[in-house]
């Protein structure tokens, strides 16, 4: 299933991934990817800006950075950010409710941005991750895939999403690790102590008890 962005051109483009990124002559991490809407021939063009999944509005308004922007929380789990609309195109407000593909407002260039267009940021468990993974699913589904995880033990030597999802949800909670899905001695030492934290045993090993502690804790994004 293909994820939809733009209220009038289905189609888009990335003018800009996920990572590590040079802008105003500063190196930065950029937490998200900018899109652009496209037509049947590939013509960049402007449009309304619409909702990935359905979810609560937790933060509208403006920001120097970010420009008028919306967070939007799908679950327990996910949150979409949508940035740099045109002013006075924002149609929604904090509290409200939106369903997938309810328009939010207008691609623009406010903030910092050197153009128009949406710049979309996911976070799961409160770490922005690559929007990228999660294009031809809804947040709903991501969702459901994560709380699978749970009964899946991981111990040190696997590697993978699970792992990095697992990393993720440690930094939430307090740990400093590269999330790069390869569980070696940095994941190994964080997990015991969060293990130690939670009066589980700590064997260093994911199991259901400590995929249930991490899940206990609030989260924010």
């Amino acid at each position: 299933m293909s994820s939809r962005f733009f209220k009038n051109y289905g189609g888009y483009k990335i003018t800009y991934p996920f990572g590590e990124r040079v802008i105003f002559g500063k190196r930065e991490h950029h937490s998200g990817v900018d899109l652009v809407a496209v037509t049947d021939e590939g013509n960049a063009v402007t449009d309304w800006v619409v909702a990935f999944d359905a979810g609560e509005v937790i933060e509208a308004g403006y920001n120097s950075r970010s420009g008028y922007f919306c967070k939007i929380r799908h679950d327990e789990t996910a949150v979409s950010l949508y940035c740099h609309f045109k002013k006075d195109t924002l149609k929604v407000k904090k509290g409200d409710r939106v369903e997938k593909g309810e328009v939010l407002g207008y691609m623009g260039s406010t903030g910092r941005s050197t153009g128009a267009h949406l710049h979309l940021g996911i976070a799961i468990f409160g770490e922005y991750v690559d929007p990228e993974k999660y294009f031809s699913k809804e947040l709903s589904e991501v969702n459901r895939l994560i709380l699978t995880h749970e009964r899946k033990v991981l111990r040190r030597g696997a590697a993978g999403e699970e792992v990095r999802l697992l990393q993720t949800m440690l930094n939430f909670h307090g740990a400093s690790l590269k999330a790069d899905g390869s569980f070696g001695p940095a994941t190994h030492e964080a997990l015991l102590e969060f293990q130690r934290k939670r009066l589980l045993e700590a064997d260093g090993s994911a199991g259901p008890a400590t995929w249930n502690e991490l899940m206990k804790l609030n989260k924010k994004a």
